[in-house]
């Protein structure tokens, strides 16, 4: 399978040229092209997370520390004291970057369920909610951003596979299949509630019909 440089390398790659087609064509702003680029780069590793000593899975949990510390300490009314802020913020830190790595690890398997569609779509629906009822963007932002980390886990996945294939030696590797499948066959309790969560999410997602609009007529109109 490919490394941790060539699917960054790649997916940033794709996001640049989906960005600057964005730009060229007049369908995205400067700032919309650069979220889509980091987006599509940032989808293009998402797959790893399974992986326990990959570089992606370590970063992702980096971000979800701070994420948390900023979501609990924001929350906490009234403010309490500069002392016991410090207390809350470090003790959520290391709970969500030591321990929730360690479970996260400890539960996960490399080329499993995040190896996947459904993973792929997990991510998607998750970036919709985040940027609609976190970030309050309008429905075709959020969708738009869903989209482009969703087009950078397909990439990472259809890599995988292309390095499963060894044209020099005219063989299939034994890895060829496990990185492009709907779901986690050797666990289907795994994908089952991992099913269950991607419908949740796409209950509290926007309506994807303002986002169809706005592709069909911008992009699918200027550049077929």
């Amino acid at each position: 399978m490919a490394n941790f440089n060539t699917h960054i390398n790649v997916a940033a790659t794709c996001g640049g040229v989906v960005a600057i087609a964005g730009l060229g064509e007049g369908i995205l702003s400067v700032s919309q092209a650069l979220i889509a680029w980091v987006l599509i780069s940032v989808g293009g590793i998402l797959p790893d997370v399974d992986s326990d000593h990959a570089k992606p899975v370590k970063a992702l949990f980096t971000a979800l520390a701070a994420g948390a510390v900023i979501l609990v300490v924001t929350h906490m009314q009234p403010m309490p004291p500069t002392p016991i802020l410090l207390v809350v913020g470090i003790s959520v830190y290391l709970v969500v970057r030591i321990l929730g790595y360690k479970v996260f690890a400890q539960f996960s398997a490399h080329r499993g369920i995040y190896h996947s569609l459904l993973a792929g779509a997990l991510f998607m629906a998750a970036t919709i909610v985040l940027c609609h009822q976190v970030l309050a963007t309008n429905a075709v932002l959020a969708w738009g951003c869903g989209v482009a980390v969703a087009l950078g886990f397909l990439i990472h996945l259809i890599l995988d596979e292309i390095y499963s294939v060894d044209l020099v030696g005219a063989r299939i590797k034994r890895s060829f299949g496990t990185a492009i499948k709907p779901i986690d066959f050797r666990n289907p309790l795994n994908s089952l509630v991992m099913g269950g969560i991607v419908v949740g999410l796409f209950f509290l997602a926007p309506s994807p019909e303002p986002f169809a609009k706005w592709f069909s007529s911008q992009w699918l109109g200027r550049l077929i």
